[in-house]
């Protein structure tokens, strides 16, 4: 097996070691319950073997895990090593995302349709997920986990967070003047946290290659990952061929932005616009 992890095998492993804490076993006494070895536990977890669906449904009982969260996690052992963790019609908010943005120590958006999801307001975040109309009780589930998401990025030891964001997401409405400013403003007072960095790139600095909205996640001890999103489809790419290529997206992407500074300020101005329209 390569040595960078698949990334549904590091969702999984995250996720069954979230949940042994929960039920407040060590790995001691959940290996002595699973009735295996204390080393194949943490293999299990560290993703560094691949875990079989009774052994993951073995493990859920055990820890009490029930509902929709079972049915998740058992969804994360389909496929454990394929090369890549990409499928259609996922949820808006698709369940490995925040597990891997809370484990990161690095996170940069770009975001050339919509503000981020980490940085969205609940009003624009509900207009963001009624469109489709998928129907009240849906948009109240995905919107109170989408603010759920948001608490990653002022935790203790939160990861260090770049936006780059196209002026054209300033630019669209998304609601009422009011709905903008306020996502605006909020957008300035985020950007004062240190962990915290927002960049626009303005329509004055011309035509750029357009890779998609995506967020590259970094991590102290495995290798980074990638999430891709776009209409219809979304998911995760670790092989190092494919992150190298968003890295240098990245960079190219950071040298047509705006200084943070100089993007509070755009986003002043642009906050200024909505309250005299």
């Amino acid at each position: 097996m390569s040595e960078r992890l698949p990334a549904r095998m590091r969702a999984l492993g995250n996720e069954l070691t979230t949940m042994r804490e929960r039920a407040g076993l060590t790995t001691r006494q959940a290996a002595a319950r699973l009735g295996v070895s204390i080393a194949t536990l943490n293999r299990t977890e560290n993703a560094r073997r691949v875990a079989s669906i009774a052994e993951v449904s073995a493990m859920l009982a055990i820890y009490g895990v029930i509902g929709p969260d079972r049915k998740r996690t058992m969804g994360l052992v389909e496929d454990l090593q394929a090369p890549h963790w990409l499928a259609v019609r996922f949820p808006v908010d698709r369940p490995a995302l925040p597990i891997f943005e809370d484990a990161a120590i690095s996170i940069v958006n770009f975001a050339p349709s919509y503000v981020p999801g980490l940085l969205q307001t609940r009003g624009y975040a509900r207009r963001v997920l009624s469109f489709g109309d998928p129907g009240e009780e849906e948009v109240t589930v995905r919107l109170t986990g989408r603010m759920e998401r948001q608490s990653v990025l002022t935790k203790l030891a939160a990861p260090a967070y770049t936006a780059i964001i196209d002026e054209a997401v300033l630019r669209r409405s998304c609601g009422s003047p009011e709905l903008m400013v306020e996502q605006l403003r909020w957008l300035m007072d985020i950007a004062k946290l240190p962990n915290i960095s927002i960049h626009v790139i303005p329509f004055r600095h011309g035509l750029y290659r357009n890779p998609g909205y995506f967020s590259k996640l970094e991590f102290a001890k495995e290798p980074p990952i990638v999430y891709v999103e776009h209409e219809g489809a979304s998911g995760f790419l670790h092989e190092q061929e494919d992150t190298d290529e968003f890295h240098g997206l990245t960079d190219m992407l950071a040298k047509l932005s705006l200084s943070s500074a100089d993007s509070v300020n755009f986003l002043a101005m642009m906050a200024a616009d909505y309250e005299r329209s």
